[in-house]
């Protein structure tokens, strides 16, 4: 008896300190108390300005407590007690408590549902790009360049879609370029996003907004969807899209007459694609499409070499690896030299969005081919030389 009489305290003191210990963790993590020394429970005690006050801070601290099932349920309460106490009884008229200042403070976003976040920044995110005439680089890393006319489908999933039509470039028979855009938000819960279209054309200077005039979406505490905009010169801006429910970054610039687009997603949504389409990001251009750049007709390369390794980015940076030899393959076949500036837009995505995947190669696969006949030739010199010298050293002796 006395054993199991110790046997239960024991098991008490283990339960009592596992929950100490849980409930001082979760504290840590998401600090509501901070909020409000009154019991949650108690909530209906307060006036308008209590809560508005109470709102506030509970906002402040939604990326902490996201994901906490004690934080949403006491934002579910404020939410609702707000809106009975403070914006009208359940017969539509004003609360006698509340004041027409109190009602005009708080925006009716307080009253919205929380959007789900699916995916955060801390999932593994993969990077896809398409710029130029046109180059590739897959969610897998693979770089391609294609002869893609048309339209073709570059990403579909449960979320977004983008297509891009190419079309060939003047004064070129075999060069392609993307001109045309359309990117689809697909509609996910109401309080996430509705349905956005965004649609961009080499020809003119790209939107400010969605096709709805929209350039965000908002929930409770957050906002779900952003668009920003900015002019790189007068002859080139720069759209970002930001899909926070899905931790998804969608860049589009035009240079010229030339589109771009890339994107960042997390690898659970890059996997995500039906094979039957042949999402460029996904599947790679088709073989019959794809291109051996160092098999093209060498033209002008001086020339091409030396504006595209001089060249100076946005950033202060220099162009390297496939982005150099893309670069160079452009002005080649096109003579239009905006794909300098498309392949530094191209380059700028790759170091914010994954530069671990440069190896900051400043050789062109065109140079480094040249060299390597010169360095023949120089090695069938040097034999040639020593030959000649160890049968005039014989002779001598």
């Amino acid at each position: 008896m006395y054993i199991m009489f110790v046997n239960k305290k024991v098991h008490l003191v283990w339960i009592t300190w596992l929950a100490v210990t849980v409930s001082y963790c979760l504290a840590g993590y998401c600090p509501q108390e901070e909020c409000s020394g009154t019991e949650q429970s108690n909530v209906k005690a307060y006036n308008c300005k209590d809560i508005e006050t109470y709102i506030k801070c509970m906002k402040s601290l939604s990326k902490k407590c996201r994901g906490d099932i004690s934080y949403h349920s006491a934002v579910t309460v404020l939410n609702a007690e707000f809106k009975k106490k403070c914006s009208g009884t359940d017969d539509g008229t004003k609360n006698n408590g509340t004041n027409d200042n109190t009602q005009s403070i708080i925006p009716g976003i307080y009253n919205r549902p929380v959007c789900p976040v699916l995916f955060d920044d801390h999932h593994e995110h993969k990077f896809c790009g398409l710029f130029g005439d046109p180059h590739l680089r897959t969610f897998d890393g693979r770089s391609q360049t294609c002869r893609i006319h048309g339209a073709w489908q570059v990403i579909d999933n449960p979320f977004i879609s983008i297509m891009v039509t190419n079309d060939g470039i003047l004064n070129s028979t075999s060069a392609t370029a993307t001109t045309k855009l359309t990117i689809l938000l697909k509609s996910h819960i109401s309080d996430c996003t509705t349905q956005k279209i965004y649609e961009a054309q080499g020809d003119f200077q790209l939107p400010e907004s969605f096709g709805d005039g929209s350039t965000k979406s908002v929930s409770a505490f957050s906002t779900t969807v952003s668009l920003s905009w900015r002019s790189n010169d007068p002859n080139s801006e720069t759209v970002i899209i930001r899909l926070s429910y899905i931790s998804t970054i969608i860049t589009i610039t035009r240079v010229g007459k030339y589109l771009s687009v890339s994107a960042k997603l997390p690898n659970e949504l890059a996997q995500t694609f039906n094979q039957e389409k042949n999402e460029l990001c996904s599947s790679g251009c088709p073989t019959s499409e794809q291109f051996d750049i160092e098999k093209s007709v060498i033209n002008d390369l001086e020339h091409s070499l030396n504006l595209c390794r001089d060249s100076i980015g946005p950033t202060g940076h220099q162009l390297t690896d496939q982005y150099l030899d893309w670069c160079v393959f452009d002005l080649m076949t096109s003579h239009d030299e905006q794909f300098v500036n498309a392949s530094h837009a191209a380059y700028s995505d790759v170091l914010f969005f994954e530069p671990q995947s440069l190896l900051n190669r400043t050789i062109s696969v065109f140079e480094s081919g040249h060299k390597s006949t010169a360095n023949i030739t120089q090695c069938g010199c040097l034999k040639i030389f020593f030959i000649i010298f160890i049968t005039i050293y014989k002779f001598m002796l």
